[in-house]
């Protein structure tokens, strides 16, 4: 189950040959998945930014497939700018949470907790104050193909290896699912259902505890 974590802060190199060049990146990018469809870059992009930049709060369901094909659910709950909290079903004891600065991996049953700053993460291109992607990443590809637009990037700074493709359902570019291609050039898969936006959430969920939290709250206290 440690795999999210692993598909945040390890991922992998794509190959530099498959990466566009500038002149390409001027063009409408056809799509791989279709034959006929184009997108318009520029128009894809800047309705993308406007969609999440929307985003105050966001409560859903998700869906984790791991690369052996093991899944798992949980709650997502989500206030930008910066924070984030995933709570994993029974029987995983993960929880993970991001504060505005640092993501924490606890296992409960382990009693260990696991930090990685934000801006290390994928989840740093969703949750930062302002976002937009033509300047926050490496764009490799936008797809079209039914209804959806399948956005590729990766980290233009190079602190991070890999790749993420974000799926957004169009007309409105509501953000669906993600997968994160790790440094075992593994996927991950991330899925989100039952999307309520503009939820009141309480300020406390994104609060990282500490060790002395943790125990008061197994005492009942």
């Amino acid at each position: 189950m440690i795999i999210l974590l692993a598909s945040l802060a390890l991922l992998q190199t794509t190959d530099p040959s498959s990466a566009p060049t500038d002149s390409a990146a001027a063009q409408p990018v056809e799509s791989e998945l279709t034959d006929t469809a184009t997108v318009d870059r520029d128009q894809v992009l800047a309705g993308i930014n406007t969609y999440l930049n929307s985003i105050e709060t966001l409560q859903s369901r998700f869906i984790q497939i791991a690369p052996d094909g093991s899944f798992a659910e949980g709650d997502l709950a989500l206030s930008r700018p910066g924070r984030l909290r995933l709570d994993y079903d029974d029987p995983s004891p993960l929880r993970i949470i991001a504060d505005g600065t640092t993501v924490a991996v606890e296992d409960q049953a382990l009693e260990t907790v696991d930090r990685i700053p934000l801006r290390s993460t994928p989840l740093w291109w969703l949750l930062k104050p302002e976002i937009d992607i033509s300047t926050d990443a490496d764009v490799v590809s936008i797809e079209r193909e039914y209804g959806f637009l399948y956005l590729t990037v990766r980290d233009s700074s190079g602190e991070m290896e890999g790749q993420v493709m974000f799926v957004f359902a169009e007309p409105n570019y509501e953000l669906r699912e993600w997968f994160v291609t790790d440094a075992l050039n593994e996927v991950t898969r991330v899925s989100l259902t039952d999307i309520q936006p503009g939820i009141r959430l309480n300020p406390r969920l994104f609060v990282i505890p500490e060790p002395d939290d943790r125990r008061d709250s197994r005492r009942g206290r």
